[in-house]
């Protein structure tokens, strides 16, 4: 929301005297996607100002905020390319910038904005090989193949990216440009083969399965070979992708859909089988099997992820067939799996908010289901579609207070936060289940409704005289060690 205003503040208020100082104090001391809008909107509206650009060096060269330092080093490239001082700030950006966002957005601006300094290639290979940031690497590499492809050293550059880089972001991104960049070359098929098969990482073997489709579709041995990876290779990861691609891009090859069915059915992984049947659902929304077929597996599939792709596929490519909206009620109300009456549940609030009996059922279950996951899905659901009914708050407060789960009372604490930010009461809510909600830590990963409250608390009353008391509390005195760590790193944060 600040965000917009401060837009609007430039666009329309560019000529009042105080709109200028006002963006500048922005780009000071607000949030970092306020203070980086605030920059930009300087150096748009006020470039011919004589004080825009000496500004916008200091604050590319020495603001305190990598927000700030990132804003300002695209508009002095975007806006000054040819003022002397403009590179050098970049370069040393590039290189020396502590912040990872900073010193990607200077290597992608010199790459754009000075191709044919001498001095650029060789710092994007410097980057490419060696920044200890990931996406500055991934962002140099881009760079190279997109404007370097010429170049001898830039296919082995990237082939040494993508054999042996130690992030897998970075060896995609290269297998990614050699695929792109190489297609004609008659190394890169079987290459990228080899990069399918034996990459140490699934992100990689699955972005070489997806440039073979795209890339080597005609090829005669793609499709038996696409085939053999989605039904036999030892990596769920390479199954998944081949499964889609063969959706998409070989609909109409007769094996497809038995391949597709086979996988949906008995395929080891449960995400592989997931993306079957959302492929089923997707390609072959015309064949009269599929909506039955949709049905059986929602209702009987051993897999309970399964079961819920199902449900969900059904509503969203059926949602005007006549018995989808009563089949999606009974999935609610009565369907003995949690995983289908929690899909059900949020499908129906999504896709049928103006039915008369979505409300009341969703109101049901989030007070009565047996499953505290249904029950959560139900609050959240509630809380997002309908926060102007008069019986909303109250059931959001009732389930903050009395919920058996601890995961229920986190959910509609944060709703009751999230959607009535400004009301008066809010924080006497707040600091009543930070000190009392009966959360009781049993494993490590349980989210504790006291501990989102005094985080409320203390992003958005930190001058309510009673919030450093309260902290100081609950660093003595909750149960939870996680609360009490928490607790006390802020009192020193703030004290």
């Amino acid at each position: 929301m600040r965000r917009a205003a401060v837009q609007e503040l430039a666009k329309g208020w560019k000529d009042d005297p105080d709109t200028l100082p006002m963006l500048k104090q922005k780009a000071q001391s607000d949030d970092d996607n306020v203070r980086f809008v605030a920059v930009q909107e300087i150096a748009k509206g006020w470039k011919d100002d004589p004080d825009t650009l000496p500004w916008l060096k200091q604050k590319a060269q020495s603001d305190d905020d990598s927000a700030v330092r990132h804003a300002a080093v695209q508009e002095l490239a975007k806006g000054w390319k040819n003022d002397p001082d403009t590179l050098p700030i970049l370069k040393e950006k590039a290189q020396s910038d502590d912040d990872g966002f900073v010193r990607r957005a200077a290597v992608q601006e010199i790459a754009k904005g000075w191709k044919d300094d001498p001095d650029t290639l060789p710092m994007l290979k410097q980057k490419a090989q060696s920044d200890d940031d990931s996406d500055v690497r991934v962002a140099a590499v881009g760079e190279i193949a997109k404007g370097w492809k010429d170049d001898p050293d830039t296919l082995p550059m990237l082939k040494q990216k993508a054999q042996s880089d130690d992030d897998s972001d970075v060896r995609r991104a290269a297998v990614q440009e050699i695929a792109k960049g190489w297609k004609d070359d008659p190394d890169t098929l079987p290459w990228l083969k080899q990069k399918a098969q034996s990459d140490d990482d699934s992100d990689v073997r699955r972005a070489a399965v997806q440039e073979i489709a795209k890339g080597w579709k005609d090829d005669p041995d793609t499709l038996p070979w696409l085939k053999q990876k989605a039904q036999s290779d030892d990596d769920k990861f390479v199954r998944r992708a081949a499964v889609q691609e063969l959706a998409k891009g070989w609909k109409d090859d007769p094996d497809t859909l038995p391949i597709l069915k086979q996988k949906a059915q008995s395929d080891d992984n449960k995400d592989v089988r997931v993306a079957a049947v959302q492929e089923i659902a997707k390609g072959w929304k015309d064949d009269p099997d599929t909506l039955p077929w949709l049905k059986q597996k929602a209702q009987s599939d051993d897999d309970k992820f399964v079961r819920r792709a199902a449900v969900q596929e059904l509503a969203k490519g059926w949602k005007n067939d006549p018995d989808t909206l009563p089949w999606l009620k009974q999935k609610a109300q009565s369907d003995d799996d949690k995983f289908v009456r929690r899909a059900a549940v949020e499908e129906l609030a999504k896709g049928w908010k103006d039915d008369p009996d979505t409300l009341p059922m969703l109101k049901q279950k989030a007070q009565s289901d047996d499953d505290k996951f249904v029950r959560r899905a139900a609050v959240e659901e509630i809380a997002k579609g309908w926060k102007d009914d008069p019986d909303t708050l109250p059931m959001l407060k009732q389930k903050a207070q009395y919920d058996d789960d601890d995961n229920v009372r986190f959910v509609a604490v944060k709703e009751i936060a999230k959607g009535w930010k400004y009301e008066p009461w809010l924080f006497e809510l707040l600091r009543d289940r930070a000190l009392n909600d009966p959360f009781v830590r049993e494993k490590d990963r349980q989210r504790n409704p006291r501990q989102l409250a005094i985080e409320i608390i203390i992003k958005q009353y930190p001058d309510n005289p009673q919030t450093l008391p309260l902290l100081r509390d609950r660093a003595e005195n909750d149960p939870d060690d996680k609360v009490r760590e928490f607790a006390q790193k802020k009192l020193a944060q703030l004290v």
